[in-house]
């Protein structure tokens, strides 16, 4: 507050003094935009800064030297006269008035009074801001304000739909990721269910996928499958195959079909017996081809399926081969005593009026011997036509085997097919040994008759009976003509007979219905032999 009063009429020194306290006040009120006066309480105007002399057309120095009411300041004249007091006594004052410049335009003006003591003088600021710029300047800066809105708004209402349309394709790409990974889940549980091992390997060697089914065919350890390089796939391949170099060849084939549609189907067997069959095409991703997938199925067993029935069939062909030949030789076996019975008979026919007693009595021998030979070949054809149809059940029952050889040995001296005796030996408790009587007895007798029929009046013939470690061995052993090495094997086939039988009769059935038998017992029949020295048949049997 201004402490001295100064006197309404002062005089040019103190108003000079006063200028000079007014400086600070000058120098900071003439850049302000709003017009600016200072008068005395007399209204008298003693300071005005530019904005005041652009609103009402005056020079600073013409303002100097007027007063308020000189201005063209709407009843502010009347405030001035009235009102001062209760400025000076409320130090305030604000209205709005209408201003008239020099050139008569008008203007809508807010006027601000303050009251202002300094020493002993009174002063009043008048404040005056031009209405219509501040509206037009309102006007402009709510103009821009309205376009920065509609701006930000705008710019708004685009980041909104730009982060709507980023949530949308995020919750796209979400659904998508979602829908690839359980396309790939599918896809794995596919691979997974697929029987057979399977590789995708791309063209630069890089390994797509595999399933568990071709780790656990191929046996690939763990730091293989885990490094998925296929070279180590390739060398482990490698050291498993019998034959890796058709294999290598089979890959670079598969190189230069590279651009081809091709398909292969290649047979990999194992060092280990294992069959592997490897089928492979090309990987494509649209029309273009990434890679090969070879899938491998485990065929070993459809190997040895397909190996058992070639040899089934071989064997069917090799038993309709023997029915046939087996067949020629009935009938052809048949034939020899048919002839002899109806040459016989024709010949009694015809001349037994003539013939003596005893030479009728020859042709009788004949005849019946060709009977018994033809009694004897139906049987035997007919032991080995049961066996073969399996209609020979083994039976094994308690047997006294002692006992039951010397039976056969009588039947043989009864039958007149010995004329000398064979030499029985025993060892071991053969007295009760469950074996089957019906099947034995064409073992031994035939193995006997061909022992006494192929060695020479007066030679020995042996038979040994043998009980031990839960096994009967028996053993048939002649001093006959022998059988060679060559044909030792063949001797078990039907209809079979060696070179050196000569005129010996026989069909060739006896031994082949002994080896029928003994594999019935599942057992084993052997023989040693030399030509002109003799033959030993071994028989072993399980008790």
């Amino acid at each position: 507050m201004v402490k001295n009063y100064i006197s309404e009429k002062g005089n040019s020194q103190i108003r000079l003094l006063l200028e000079k306290q007014l400086q600070i006040t000058k120098f900071l009120k003439s850049p302000l935009t709003d017009a600016v006066l200072w008068v005395k309480p007399n209204a008298n105007i003693i300071y005005v800064n530019d904005a005041a002399c652009s609103l009402v057309g005056y020079s600073r120095e013409e303002l100097l030297f007027m007063s308020i009411q000189d201005l063209n300041l709407e009843f502010l004249h009347e405030i001035w006269s009235k009102d001062y007091k209760n400025i000076k006594q409320d130090g305030f004052l604000h209205f709005e008035s209408i201003c008239w410049n020099n050139k008569g335009q008008s203007f809508l003006l807010e006027i601000n009074i303050t009251y202002i003591e300094y020493g002993s003088c009174e002063f009043s600021c008048i404040l005056i801001n031009h209405i219509n710029k501040r509206q037009e300047s309102s006007f402009a800066l709510e103009q821009a304000n309205k376009v920065l809105e509609r701006k930000t708004q705008d710019f708004l209402t685009k980041e909104k739909q730009n982060y709507e349309q980023l949530s949308r394709e995020i919750i796209e790409r979400k659904w998508v990721e979602a829908e690839l990974q359980n396309s790939l889940c599918l896809l794995q549980a596919t691979l997974e269910s697929n029987p057979d091992g399977v590789i995708a390997v791309r063209c630069n060697g890089d390994i797509v996928t595999f399933n568990q089914k071709f780790v656990e065919m191929w046996q690939v350890p763990d730091s293989i499958v885990i490094s998925r390089n296929y070279q180590q796939y390739l060398t482990f391949y490698r050291n498993q195959l019998k034959q890796p170099e058709t294999f290598y060849q089979n890959i670079e084939q598969l190189e230069i079909d590279s651009q081809k549609d091709f398909r292969r189907c290649d047979i990999l067997e194992l060092k280990d017996g294992k069959v592997f069959e490897q089928y492979s095409k090309p990987l494509r991703l649209g029309e273009k081809r990434i890679g090969t997938v070879c899938s491998f199925r485990d065929i070993t067993q459809r190997q040895q399926a397909e190996a058992e029935v070639r040899r089934i069939l071989e064997q069917e062909k090799q038993l309709t081969e023997q029915r046939a030949q087996f067949v020629s030789m009935v009938s052809h076996e048949f034939r020899t005593p048919l002839n002899i019975i109806s040459y016989s008979t024709s010949l009694l026919k015809r001349h037994s009026h003539r013939w003596a007693q005893e030479k009728k009595l020859q042709y009788l021998q004949h005849l019946q011997t060709a009977v018994e030979q033809i009694t004897q070949l139906m049987d035997e054809v007919l032991i080995i036509g049961r066996l073969d149809a399996g209609k020979f059940q083994l039976e094994p029952k308690p047997l006294d085997l002692e006992i039951f050889c010397r039976d056969i040995l009588v039947e043989l001296n009864l039958s007149k097919k010995s004329d000398r005796a064979i030499n029985f030996i025993s060892q071991g408790d053969c007295k009760s040994v469950c074996l089957d009587k019906k099947l034995l007895h064409p073992i031994l007798t035939n193995l006997l008759s061909n022992a006494i029929k192929y060695s020479s009046a007066g030679s020995k013939v042996d038979l040994l009976l043998c009980c031990e470690d839960k096994k009967v061995i028996f053993q048939v052993k002649d001093c006959g003509i022998g059988i060679s090495i060559e044909e030792q094997q063949e001797v078990f086939k039907p209809f079979y007979r060696g070179n050196n039988v000569s005129n010996i009769p026989g069909n060739g059935l006896g031994l082949a219905i002994v080896k029928k038998l003994v594999d019935l017992h599942n057992s084993q029949i052997s023989l040693v032999s030399e030509i002109g020295i003799g033959t030993t048949f071994t028989i072993t049997l399980p008790i």
